[in-house]
């Protein structure tokens, strides 16, 4: 079995090491060269790599598809320069493929963004043949026979490093994306999944009143069903309460707990805007509550929401009330974890 791995590159010689050494040496490379100007081809082929060019017409799913149409492999595994894959990847692509040997899989994308880890799927391995195809200029989806494809979730994992660090520090590719945006919604203005990776733009450049307007147009588009759309309200909320209105955040996502009853992210917010606006009362059921939901595999989420994040906050309530006992049960739990504050709190309490 040859998996090909196939990524599109521009300008990544400072990555592209990293990314084509942690591919197993029985699987074969495909880097599509979109126009660089450093050293990116040279390196790609001292490390094993098929190195193609094509020229860059403003559309990620145009690349993405050139790059399938240069793949050898019985399977396809799709990763981009400023990735890593997992260690385990070759066990992990034995399992699932001979679990679901015709199915598309689903990979584990953990991005690592300062001293968080955001965590979430997308469909990047399936079978090699011409009835996949990527759709959409700008984060691009991968459709079969015309429509959305199905999927399973697999276990391969990827490791994402300085996504948004990186990419929204960068003017000339803040520039880049948000025309793409645009340019998207020009033709399609309801993609309500789009409009939210427009907010996110805005919110990482800290133009809240931006972010503001195009989460309000998602709540317009209103595609509940859609796994964005919890996510997408969270950072609502966390907009709102970084502009001030953590009272009306409340009052936005607390009712919307009963709806989606398994995203440990909302009630982990909803105990940070409980704190913040003085409801006492309910900052242990939140906390609570994202501890017995647990760490999502479903949603985009951050890493420790359901788990060492929300035990470390249940300390600091618990020693702000006056439950030591409680308080040091739950710093130990997160210190478990690794959680550097937790650690650091039961140091100075000792």
């Amino acid at each position: 079995m040859l998996v090909s791995v196939c990524m599109i590159v521009r300008n990544e010689e400072s990555n592209l090491e990293r990314a084509l050494n942690s591919i197993p040496k029985s699987y074969e490379k495909i880097v599509i060269d979109t126009g660089s100007t450093d050293n990116s081809k040279e390196v790609a082929r001292s490390l094993g790599a098929r190195v193609y060019d094509y020229t860059w017409i403003d559309d990620f799913a145009a690349a993405r598809n050139y790059s399938l149409s240069q793949a050898s492999g019985t399977y396809i595994l799709v990763m981009d320069a400023d990735e890593e894959l997992s260690s385990e990847i070759e066990i992990q692509v034995e399992q699932f493929v001979s679990q679901y040997p015709d199915a598309a899989g689903t990979v584990n994308i953990l991005n690592k963004i300062k001293d968080e880890v955001h965590k979430h799927r997308m469909v990047r391995f399936f079978p090699n043949n011409k009835t996949y195809m990527f759709s959409g200029i700008v984060h691009e989806t991968l459709y079969q026979h015309g429509q959305p494809t199905g999927f399973v979730s697999s276990e391969l994992t990827i490791y994402h490093y300085g996504y948004q660090e990186e990419l929204y520090s960068n003017g000339v590719k803040v520039d880049r994306y948000l025309n793409l945006y645009n340019k998207h919604l020009e033709k399609d203005p309801y993609d309500g999944y789009m409009v939210y990776q427009l907010a996110k733009l805005h919110y990482s450049q800290k133009e809240l009143g931006r972010a503001l307007e195009a989460l309000e147009r998602c709540l317009e588009i209103n595609q509940r069903e859609r796994l964005y759309y919890p996510v997408m309200v969270v950072m609502l909320g966390y907009v709102l309460k970084d502009m001030g209105q953590s009272k009306l955040a409340w009052d936005l996502l607390e009712p919307l707990q009963a709806e989606f009853p398994y995203f440990p992210d909302l009630p982990f917010l909803l105990g940070l805007l409980a704190m913040e606006t003085g409801k006492i009362n309910n900052i242990e059921a939140c906390y609570m509550r994202a501890l017995e939901i647990g760490e999502t595999t479903k949603y985009s989420s951050v890493d420790g929401v359901g788990s060492y994040k929300s035990e470390y906050n249940l300390a600091v309530y618990y020693e702000v009330t006056g439950n030591l006992n409680m308080a040091l049960q739950y710093y130990k739990k997160a210190a478990a974890a690794q959680y550097l504050p937790a650690q650091e709190r039961l140091l100075k309490l000792a």
